[in-house]
């Protein structure tokens, strides 16, 4: 299991000094203060990104526009899409990031590029539940883009895919 950084098109494999400690099914931290919460394991064992993940992931190309970005979230009622290049991750948009044009009034044929989020977490198909859930809460991230050995783009975990797997 390993965690990337993914920076320019660059991924850099990523380690949480919080993670190394003996990986159970509690987050530390959350819901104001230092309650704890426990995660429901729907089964006995581990539950690991490729078994929640949403795959195919809804992706576009670096160089499309803000107007098909937000086509793209509203026909496939989705709040984040990859970017790439090829078949590299290159960044992440969503709908947060796009909500500025209107804001901002700025035309929607400018480059996504302008928007996304040039700096993103990812994580490997063999990523425990509960590590991604720790690594959300801690780096505020609401989706994590999933890669397989070969670093190809397979999945995306958002915190609604971990919500759907508890209930």
């Amino acid at each position: 299991m390993s965690f990337y950084i993914i920076s320019n098109g660059n991924l850099t494999e990523m380690s949480f000094d919080y993670l190394s400690k003996e990986s159970g099914s509690r987050l530390e931290g959350t819901l104001g203060g230092n309650r704890e919460v426990s995660i429901k394991r729907k089964s006995a064992g581990v539950t690991y990104a490729i078994e929640i993940m949403s795959s195919p992931v809804v992706s576009l190309e670096i160089g499309s526009t803000a107007k098909e970005a937000l086509k793209s979230l509203v026909d496939h009622s989705i709040h984040h899409i990859v970017l790439v290049k090829g078949d590299k991750v290159r960044g992440l948009i969503s709908d947060r990031d796009l909500s500025w044009l209107k804001k901002l009034k700025i035309d929607e044929l400018a480059c996504v590029s302008q928007f996304m989020s040039t700096m993103i977490l990812a994580c490997d198909e063999e990523t425990p539940l509960d590590h991604l859930a720790k690594v959300m809460v801690k780096e505020h991230v609401s989706a994590l883009p999933i890669v397989n050995k070969n670093l190809e783009l397979t999945g995306i975990v958002t915190h609604h895919d971990i919500l759907k797997w508890l209930f």
